[in-house]
């Protein structure tokens, strides 16, 4: 794995903040295939806020709660089919805006890390575990650190101790932030009830034994 050494974080601050999604069921005009599409962007936002906030640090309630905004209102003003020709105007301009900033998102943590949280939140093990692999072979070091957690995120997930103990000195040889054995289960076990409010809130099973 190669990942480059001018990785900076910033201290994390550990505030949860519940997710709130009541606009991807509130926004005037969506039919329900807009609201579908909306749960769906929201989802990948909010999974991959979790990421993000790992990697940057601060509070991941606010890099969750950021992307679920994004995709509800992405979702939303795709399927709008009424109201005024400002009003649609204003919507896609605010569309166009916040889209922009969930392919930050993705760009932030990169595109395996992105699509392999995405798989993980539902409960893709196997595609998620394949994405992380690629990721952590990056020579953008967010992007393989991204990739780390992902793979550390799937096998808590799966009760899979083995691989936490195998992955465990190489997420704490590269984050700057994670101390020792201690520190990474300490993240790892938050970042995982993360992962499994992140279900709940939009209505898939909480743990992938249903």
């Amino acid at each position: 794995m190669q990942i480059e050494l001018n990785i900076f974080r910033r201290s994390k601050r550990w505030l949860i903040i519940p997710l709130i999604a009541s606009c991807i069921l509130g926004c005037a005009g969506a039919g329900e295939g807009a609201v579908k599409g909306a749960a769906s962007g929201a989802l990948a936002g909010a999974a991959s806020g979790l990421i993000s906030s790992l990697i940057w640090g601060g509070d991941p309630g606010y890099h969750m709660a950021r992307g679920a905004a994004v995709g509800a209102t992405v979702g939303a003003v795709g399927g709008a089919i009424e109201g005024s020709s400002k009003a649609r105007a204003e919507k896609e301009r605010t569309a166009a805006q916040e889209q922009r900033e969930i392919d930050q998102i993705r760009r932030d943590i990169g595109n395996d890390a992105f699509d392999g949280i995405v798989a993980l939140a539902e409960c893709k093990h196997e595609v998620a575990i394949a994405n992380a692999r690629v990721a952590a072979e990056s020579k953008n070091g967010n992007h393989a650190l991204a990739g780390l957690w992902v793979e550390a995120l799937t096998f808590a997930d799966r009760g899979d101790e083995a691989g936490q103990e195998a992955i465990a000195p190489e997420i704490i040889r590269w984050d700057r932030e994670i101390n020792g054995r201690s520190s990474f289960d300490r993240e790892l076990k938050k970042a995982h009830s993360d992962l499994l409010d992140i279900r709940s809130e939009y209505l898939l099973p909480r743990t992938c034994s249903g």
